[in-house]
């Protein structure tokens, strides 16, 4: 999901800005735009996330990244494997967008004491039914852009009028 530049004036604006400002400036602009935004996207993602799972996968790997250009959000996109082996940054789009649950896995296996038997295991039970819209990520990200960008405009036209006053925050 991206917003388009050219059709906003407002972020246009900041973005010609951002990129005339003194380097000190410009970077105070992306640190307090980080600050601000990174606790409000984690949160955003987090009462969305109803299982555990959501929560290691989607929520726990949450960034925010400010450049002077813009603000990128990712999620499932860093971090290591959890401990049962799912690996956050291929597997994501199970947990994100669900699995079909009528899908069954049947084999034959030997007990223990040597008697042979069928077995069916609904391996997908464990997520969500599929949707194409998401659970998580996308309806956060729906709802978070617009104010990331209102966010990242203000911050930008706050830092430039203090920088303007000669105040340090």
């Amino acid at each position: 999901m991206r917003l388009d530049v050219k059709k906003s004036p407002e972020l246009l604006a900041t973005i010609y800005a951002i990129r005339s400002l003194d380097k000190t400036i410009a970077k105070m602009t992306r640190q307090e735009t980080k600050r601000i935004a990174a606790p409000e996207w984690t949160k955003a993602l987090a009462e969305r996330a109803d299982t555990r799972l959501e929560h290691r996968v989607i929520v726990d790997t949450s960034v925010i990244t400010v450049s002077n250009q813009n603000v990128r959000i990712q999620s499932a996109s860093k971090g290591r494997a959890l401990s049962g082996g799912l690996a956050p940054k291929a597997d994501y789009p199970a947990v994100e967008f669900g699995a079909d649950q009528t899908r069954t896995t049947t084999y034959r296996r030997r007990s223990p004491k040597g008697k042979v038997h069928t077995v069916t295991r609904h391996a997908t039970h464990a997520l969500k039914p599929r949707t194409a819209k998401g659970y998580v990520f996308f309806p956060a990200a729906r709802e978070m852009i617009p104010r990331l960008a209102a966010l990242w405009v203000q911050t930008t036209v706050r830092t430039i009028a203090t920088a303007f006053e000669g105040k340090q925050e």
